[in-house]
């Protein structure tokens, strides 16, 4: 999305028409430092605000689709899922280039890193520890059929597709690095001993602290559905507990906000994720191994983005962290499928 006064009159010109008495001038700053959509508050001349999401600068074609995001959320309204209002959703409607989609600010913040989470009273801190897994079991216990998702992706395979997609994004991203046969070995031991998928759910993608809006200590709202297809649980238990670092944990580029803290240990999570679910979480070292190397391989396109500058400035990261991150994530999911 193009940025600056232009844009922001055309988003006022295209918004007037799905908002009543929308006041202009609008103003669009942008939250956070993510590196998937970019995510904007859009505040009119009366102080009233809105979300407004979009791919970032140079995203390939079919990359960050704020359109599926768009339907996942519309299908989860009116669940046991808190999830935004969307209000609407454009494709250069409004001139400002490529696809958006304009959401209804919800209360609470997003929990970015130590401080955020530093914020939280102890009682707060226990009580977001037991929602973070409640939310997330709530997702899992959804019928996809039942809420219009049944077609959002295949039933069977999604480790193997998730492999497979992450081995041809390492061939785009990964040449020269020195973490390359690191990564060739976790992929040959991640190969050989892919478990069985134990239920079909709703599977978020990228379900951690960062992407959940909180208030006293209680989820108001699940962010970021442009990753959600149908897919194994496990998979997003084990990318939450890799998130959920405590203070012992060393500090690598993606900050945690439970290194502060007061927050439930990694083992209570799992415990309490399966006796909501009732799944066996007793192969979650796989999961885990493969959310690690995931991780390190999305790194390392960032790594290449930030180098060629497509990135731009906003949210910049160290170079040499980022490599020193993917070596420390890629020793760890060799220590997990090995044990």
């Amino acid at each position: 999305m193009t940025t600056g006064p232009e844009a922001e009159e055309a988003l006022a010109g295209w918004l007037a028409g799905h908002v009543e008495r929308l006041a202009a001038p609008l103003r669009i700053d942008r939250l956070g430092a993510g590196q998937s959509n970019i995510t904007s508050v859009v505040t009119d001349a009366e102080g009233r605000q809105w979300i407004l999401r979009c791919p970032p600068p140079g995203a390939p074609a079919g990359a960050h689709d704020v359109h599926r995001e768009v339907r996942i959320l519309r299908a989860l309204a009116g669940t046991s899922v808190p999830v935004p209002v969307v209000v609407a959703a454009g494709a250069d409607a409004a001139g400002i280039g490529g696809a958006f989609c304009v959401m209804e600010r919800v209360r609470g913040v997003a929990l970015a890193d130590e401080r955020d989470a530093g914020a939280l009273s102890p009682q707060e801190r226990g009580r977001l520890s037991v929602e973070t897994v409640e939310v997330l079991a709530r997702i899992h216990d959804l019928d996809p059929d039942s809420v219009g998702l049944g077609n959002l992706g295949r039933r069977d395979g999604y480790l193997d597709r998730q492999i497979d997609r992450t081995r041809r994004n390492w061939e785009a991203w990964g040449g020269g690095s020195a973490a390359a046969g690191a990564w060739r070995e976790c992929l040959r031991r991640l190969t050989g001993a892919v478990p069985r998928q134990q239920r079909v759910v709703i599977a978020h993608g990228d379900y951690r602290l960062s992407n959940l809006l909180v208030e006293d200590g209680g989820i108001t709202a699940v962010l970021d559905w442009e990753l959600c297809t149908l897919g194994d649980p496990l998979a997003d238990l084990a990318w939450l507990v890799d998130d959920w670092r405590s203070p012992g944990d060393p500090a690598i580029t993606m900050p945690s906000p439970t290194r502060v803290g007061g927050f439930a240990s990694r083992e209570r999570l799992i415990a309490d994720y399966a006796a909501r679910t009732g799944l066996d979480v007793g192969g979650l070292g796989y999961y885990r191994a493969f959310t690690h190397w995931k991780a390190a391989t999305l790194l390392q396109g960032v790594l290449l983005r930030r180098r060629s500058g497509s990135l731009g400035d906003h949210g910049a990261l160290d170079l040499i962290d980022l490599e020193h991150t993917i070596a420390y994530l890629l020793d760890a999911a060799l220590a997990h499928v090995r044990s």
